[in-house]
């Protein structure tokens, strides 16, 4: 019924079928049920909450059914209410727009003449009350008029809206039927199957009440359209004539008070003149009151042009939102077309430059501000002078002359004088300040709506096409626009407006003596920067200064072509005697200068000698490739560049589908060569990068990321054929931007590696110079003279090698670069980014969802799988690195321990993981009530199939959360003893002494045994059992065992060694040493020199160390038979 409904209702029967329908729904709703009232649900509740029979289960339970009747009874008032609005507003409706119609007509036609003249005699004070009460109707009316058009913009797509709202009472009306047709639970008692018949049956006929709204509102809605439409054009209207009303009564004020100002200017140069012989008092007060005078008059001065000023600022923001408002509708009616996109982008080059708006909102806050300053000292003096009679009383306490009868008149008139100057002097300012603030609050709309309609603008803009493709006719063109490129007209007004600018701007002639002097001064340059190369062969003299200075002069050397360009291209576009001629070509000069300056710095930076041959030590073939690339590309692009701005500049279809398009398509074919002899693996400029780092991320990748860059010039030279002229130009600039982005990381990432280096070479220098000052020490030498260091050390700088930095230092150079590299890939695409908006239109499939408490279906586009894709790309990067990044940043800093480190690095990244998926699930709609039986389910399966992950996995959150093992402890598990290296999600790495690594699931941790040597601390103990011969002095070994354990460095004092006589051995006296070291390192080489210790004292000493010995016995009782043999043999 409600389909049919929306399908065949219209305003004209809708009075008629009003009254049937709802019956007919009423009906259809209730059926034999009678709804409860509040009172009685009121009543119910009531006597609930003062029961104490009832379980608190059963209590809770009704207790929210019969609040959720009472809401539901709530909204069905709600709804009958507004229904009951919308019948009568139908029923008025016709009758009201033609009433409004008529007044409209009336005052359209009334309007035409000017503002009705104002009474002769009106002081600046009736005007300027006139003034206040046109300005709050005005303001009233423009509430209004905004007011109006924000429910025509809501009208637009309220009919979509609830027509969505009606499907998805629909869907929820046909769950509550079937829920109502259910059978009552077995052992439900009868208060709670009430309760919730009751809140079903009122939920069901609040659907029904809200269904029956919307329907009368779709059925009004054209008749209420209109009425809006009507009222707010008459709002319009009566704004326009206050408007032109208030400028009237303006103009009149401040005519007005101009007349007044130079009443008071003759009066006050009257009274100076009769106050020349009158006493100093009165002449000085009389001359301060000249002053004030004109003060008066520059105030009044002020005022004028502002209303004028104000005039424009409003029409400039009608313009543009009449032009914002009409792209709109033509885009919804005709969608993109070639003809509307041509249009749009002509709309766009016209909108105005929003910093100049700004620009002017600063300077008139900085002048409100000096106004409102002068004003707090003008209302100072005039409080003082409230009271005269009390002034000239204080005043003569210091001056008695006051007293005098021929002078205290005087001054009294003088001093009511200067009283009315500064009241009027107040309200001329407060009328400047005021103005001031509407002509702020003007460009602030104006900068409003601009900014408004460009964003639309780029947000359509790029996926319309400009022009029609590439024909004969654009080949037909080409005359005419080289004809245009090299008229002699043009030339000849380009030669005037430089001459003008030559005769009355000494700024020009200065630039073009900096650029002599740069040109004159290369030379030097050039030498300097290789004398900067001189000290990094010692480390002595090596210093990142002169890596800096070597950039800073190659920046300085790479100016003259780039800053005469600039120079001259300003000065044809700021000419006075500039036409649309000169200001192309001079946007053409300036817009070329940065790019051939950043050509220009790289060709200077990989001279011979220069900062990426003697400071980066790039290899000589990247330094040849880069030479010959940027110098053959530098000659290429920049005419065609300029020739390309030029043309679009000036604007003209004929020369910028022709020869502007061809010019274009040049620059991106040159590009696209350019990028594939710079960026080629086997022969370009990175070849030996790629060679040093073969199994880096972007050689492995370089069979997708080379014809991906050299592919995109060629796309957008194809759709710069085909007609996207506009997209192409504007991804074709962002990719060159993108370029220099690029090119500027490389240099900052090289003077970062060089630095790093420097800060090495002077490390190791350092440990050198130790050693050798400890050998001559040892040698009988004196430490002081070590500071003459030997030639060994000066040596020519090592290739600087990033995989030989710290770990630690190079994820932190990767993540930086990394950062600086994701906001200059933000600020260069940041035109395009708004563009990809209008995937929002494209709707994938709907889900159901709460918008502002109502439940509405809510459509999944391509806009969020990209949106998806980007949260996981981003979670990815993340993971990997802002970890590592917290740990460097935060926790070095810190007193916790390496593995502390680990478990915070190990759960941010599971926790980046965890956000990233939770926001894609509700980027796709997936809502933990719509997925939690598949999560159900999963659960089950992964108990069975999975269950030794699952453990692992949980074994592995309780080794990070409760510690037992650590990142860096001693372990012994099972017959291996070795170093926790790594704890990950399934197992942890074990790397025994051999350097193996084990990989042992983490839940033998928890339910095995395991001996952990650094738990708590790294205190440990050395056993070293020594066997002495029979016959020893053991109480002398046992104190020389005791002096080499004392004497030892690494041996701890406490707990102090112990050493004992253990027991007699077969072969030797058993000693033991038991001692105790601070930490596991170095625990092998501390045994072999405590065991050396021991044996060469005990050799020193005479105590011998035993072996083992065995007893031959020979038995004498019978005669032994002793025989001697030899070897040699007789022949």
């Amino acid at each position: 019924m409600l389909l049919v409904v929306l399908s065949i209702g219209s305003p004209a029967d809708a009075p008629a079928q009003d009254a049937g329908n709802q019956t007919a729904l009423s009906a259809a709703v209730t059926g034999t049920t009678t709804l409860p009232d509040k009172a009685q649900v009121e009543e119910q509740l009531a006597g609930l909450e003062s029961s104490n029979g009832l379980d608190e289960a059963l209590k809770s339970s009704l207790s929210e059914l019969y609040r959720r009747t009472l809401a539901n009874l709530t909204e069905i008032e709600k709804f009958d209410t507004r229904l009951a609005e919308l019948t009568e507003a139908l029923k008025t409706a016709p009758k009201e727009t033609q009433e409004l119609q008529k007044a409209l007509e009336r005052q359209s036609a009334a309007g035409a003449s000017k503002p009705p003249a104002l009474p002769d005699g009106l002081t600046s004070d009736q005007i300027s009350q006139r003034l206040n009460q046109v300005l709050a109707d005005a303001a009233a009316h423009e509430i209004r008029v905004s007011e109006l058009g924000k429910l025509i913009d809501a009208g637009q797509t309220r009919p979509a809206t609830a027509r969505e709202r009606l499907i998805v009472i629909k869907q929820a009306l046909d769950t509550l039927d079937q829920d109502l047709q259910q059978t009552t639970p077995t052992g439900e008692p009868p208060e709670s199957t009430q309760a919730r018949r009751w809140a079903l049956e009122t939920q069901r006929q609040a659907l029904w009440s809200e269904a029956r709204m919307l329907e009368q509102e779709l059925l009004g809605q054209p008749a209420n359209e209109t009425l809006i439409k009507v009222r707010h054009d008459l709002a319009a209207l009566e704004l326009r004539e206050l408007r032109a009303r208030q400028r009237a009564l303006e103009e009149a004020l401040s005519e007005r008070r101009a007349e007044q100002a130079r009443a008071e200017q003759l009066a006050s140069e009257r009274a100076q003149r009769e106050a020349e012989d009158k006493h100093p008092l009165i002449r000085d007060l009389i001359r301060q009151n000249a002053i004030l005078t004109g003060a008066l008059g520059e105030s009044t001065q002020r005022l004028s042009g502002l209303s004028e000023e104000l005039a424009q600022l409003e029409a400039e923001y009608k313009r543009i939102e009449d032009e914002y408002r009409g792209a709109k509708q033509r885009l919804e009616v005709a969608g993109l077309t070639r003809a509307l996109g041509q249009v749009l982008l002509d709309e766009r080059n016209q909108l105005p430059d929003p910093r100049q708006y700004r620009n002017q909102i600063r300077e008139r806050e900085n002048r409100i501000a000096d106004a409102t300053l002068r004003q707090i000292r003008y209302r100072e003096e005039e409080r003082q002078l409230s009271d005269l009679d009390r002034y000239l009383d204080e005043l003569a306490l210091t001056e008695p002359a006051v007293q005098a009868k021929t002078v205290r008149p005087e001054l009294l008139e003088a001093l009511k004088q200067r009283r009315n100057l500064l009241r009027q002097v107040i309200k001329s300012e407060d009328d400047y300040i005021r103005q001031l603030g509407e002509l702020n609050y003007a460009a602030e709309q104006v900068v409003r709506v601009a900014s408004g309609y460009d964003a639309f603008l780029a947000e359509n803009l790029l996926w319309v096409r400009s022009a029609a493709a590439v024909d004969l006719e654009t080949l037909k063109n080409l005359p005419a626009a080289l004809g245009w490129l090299v008229s002699v007209d043009g030339w000849t007004e380009v030669v005037l407006a430089l001459g003008e600018r030559l005769r009355h701007s000494p700024l020009f002639w200065l630039g073009l003596a900096v650029n002599l002097m740069l040109l004159w001064k290369n030379p030097a340059l050039r030498r300097a920067i290789r004398a900067r190369a001189e000290p990094l062969r010692r480390v002595r003299t090596d210093s990142i200064h002169f890596t800096l200075e070597a950039i800073g002069l190659t920046l300085i050397a790479a100016l003259p072509a780039a800053f005469l360009f600039w120079l001259v291209g300003q000065q044809l576009m700021v000419s006075s005697a500039a036409t649309a001629y000169t200001r192309a070509l001079g946007a053409g000069l300036s817009q070329v200068a940065f790019g051939l300056y950043c050509l220009r710095f790289f060709r200077i930076l990989s001279t011979n000698g220069g900062v990426g041959d003697r400071h980066f030590r790039w290899k000589d073939h990247t330094l040849a490739r880069l030479r010959r690339d940027f110098g053959w590309f530098t000659l290429y692009i920049v005419p065609v560049a300029f020739i390309t701005v030029a043309l679009f500049q000036y604007n003209d279809p004929v020369y910028t589908n022709s020869l502007g398009r061809l010019m274009l398509i040049a620059s991106m074919l040159g590009a696209a060569v350019f990028f594939a002899r710079l960026l080629h693996p086997g022969q370009g400029a990175i070849k030996h990068f790629l060679l040093d780092h073969p199994g880096g991320w972007f050689c492995r990748l370089r069979r997708l990321w080379f014809p991906l860059i050299v592919g995109m010039p060629l796309s957008l030279a194809a759709l710069a054929a085909v007609g996207y002229l506009y997209t192409a130009g504007v991804l074709f600039q962002s990719l060159v931007y993108q370029l220099w982005v690029v090119l500027g990381l490389v240099v900052v990432h090289q003077s970062v590696v060089r630095w790093l280096s420097i800060t090495r070479r002077r490390i190791a220098l350092q440990a050198a110079l130790e050693r050798q000052a400890a050998r001559r020490a040892q040698a009988g030498g004196e430490p002081g003279e070590s500071s003459s260091v030997p030639d060994v050390f000066q040596v020519d700088e090592a290739e600087p090698d990033l995989a030989a930095l710290d770990e630690q230092t190079r994820r932190l150079i990767s993540a930086a670069i990394f950062m600086a590299g994701a906001i200059g890939l933000w600020a260069t695409w940041s035109e395009v980014l708004p563009a990809f908006n209008v995937l929002e239109r494209f709707a994938l499939w709907h889900y159901s969802g709460l918008v502002d408490g109502a439940e509405q279906r809510i459509p999944v586009t391509v806009a969020d799988i990209g949106v998806v894709a980007l949260i996981i790309v981003v979670a990815t990067i993340a993971a990997r690195n802002l970890p590592a990044l917290l740990e460097i940043l935060l926790l070095q800093s810190n007193t916790l321990s390496a593995g502390a480190r680990y478990t915070i690095k190990t759960l941010s990244s599971y926790l980046i993981t965890t956000v990233a998926f939770l926001m894609a699930f509700a980027t796709l709609g997936l809502q933990w009530g719509q997925i939690q039986w598949l999560v159900a389910a999963l659960g089950v399966g992964i108990g069975f199939g999975l269950q030794e992950i699952i453990g692992n996995f949980i074994s592995g959150l309780i080794i990070l959360f409760e510690r037992p093992v650590r990142v860096g402890d001693i372990v012994t598990i099972g017959d291996t003893t070795g170093v926790v290296t790594n704890i990950r999600i399934r197992a942890t790495t074990i790397r025994n002494w051999d350097k193996q690594e084990l990989l042992v699931p983490n839940k033998e941790f928890i339910t095995g045994r395991l001996l952990n040597w650094t738990l708590t601390d790294q205190l440990n103990r050395i056993s070293i059992p020594i066997g002495v011969e029979y016959g020893s002095d053991t109480r002398k070994a046992l104190e020389l065992l005791e002096r080499i354990a004392g004497e030892h460095e690494r041996i701890l004092d406490d707990p102090a060694p112990l050493v004992g006589f253990d027991g007699f051995s077969d072969n030797a006296l058993t000693l033991v040493l038991r001692c105790y070291m601070d930490s596991l390192d170095g625990r092998i080489g501390v045994i072999t020199e405590l065991n050396q210790k021991i044996y060469d004292t005990f050799r020193a000493e005479g105590v011998r160390i035993a072996f083992p010995q065995r007893d031959v016995r020979l038995y004498t009782s019978e005669p032994l038979d002793i025989r001697l043999q030899s070897n040699h043999q007789s022949g």
